[in-house]
């Protein structure tokens, strides 16, 4: 977990831990990698702190900035993080290695530099100086700005109709078995909103739509085990449903689901 700062003496009332503890604040973004691989009570104490943004100890409290962020960084095919922590999660995304690593790619490309040259030419060995230009992409008056804009996007009746119907259907998949839950319909709702300010738009197009149930259910969808298919209800046979679910994942049922539902035009 990230390190935990002294509060500032200009830190607003809000941010400030009860009377009587330490005066001790949480960094604006905390990037806990491998979560799902450490023990229950670490994780119900991350969720505490997404939901209260404050974590409690023996002789302090430790209170987060407003807009304060928690990334959690973990490989996919690793344990799965607790159902509620999952559920209080916003956003996922996830990275193909195929798709190859830039950053940690150009960071390598002087050493292999210098070992091409290292045969013809005596130099003294230096160890080169990071020349990383840390610029914001987005400033704080920036995150404000789309803010404010994403407040003001209309979405029609045929936009919100079509998410419905996109719910409505994942729900309803013969692979899901949960985490199609009232918070991800209600954080479905707030990213389409802040997803058209981000392409310039001032209305939610089916397209953001789409792009927001990529980024909203593939962490949440629960699949459906053989044994619990609701169509063995009705006379099929539990072999038959293990064919059907084999190698089903949770981006493919939602990439399933925007196949079947009628996008409005």
């Amino acid at each position: 977990m990230a390190q935990l700062m002294p509060s500032p003496s200009s830190q607003s009332r809000a941010d400030r831990p009860e009377s009587g503890s330490r005066a001790l604040r949480l960094p604006d973004i905390a990037i806990l990698q491998n979560l799902n691989q450490a023990d229950y009570a670490v994780q119900i104490q991350a969720l505490e702190l997404i939901r209260t943004k404050r974590i409690y100890t023996n002789s302090a409290v430790y209170a987060a900035p407003k807009g304060f962020c928690v990334v959690i960084a973990q490989d996919a095919a690793g344990p799965s993080l607790n159902k509620h922590l999952i559920d209080h999660l916003f956003m996922s995304h996830y990275h193909d290695p195929e798709d190859g690593f830039v950053n940690l790619e150009a960071a390598s490309e002087w050493i292999e530099d210098d070992r091409s040259s290292s045969s013809s030419v005596v130099r003294k060995s230096v160890v080169p100086t990071p020349t990383h230009s840390f610029e914001r992409t987005f400033t704080e008056a920036d995150v404000q700005h789309l803010l404010r804009q994403s407040k003001t996007v209309t979405v029609t009746a045929e936009v919100e109709c079509y998410l419905q119907n996109i719910i409505v259907f994942l729900r309803l998949h013969r692979a899901v078995d949960g985490g199609i839950t009232p918070r991800a319909t209600q954080y479905f709702g707030t990213l389409i909103k802040c997803l058209a300010p981000l392409h310039g738009l001032e209305f939610v197009t089916p397209s953001l739509v789409d792009l927001a149930a990529r980024k909203i259910y593939p962490h949440r969808i629960v699949l459906t085990a053989p044994g619990r298919e609701r169509s063995l209800q009705y006379g099929s046979h539990l072999a038959a449903v293990r064919a059907h679910l084999e190698g089903m994942s949770a981006e493919a049922i939602v990439e399933d689901v925007l196949e079947s539902v009628e996008t409005p035009l």
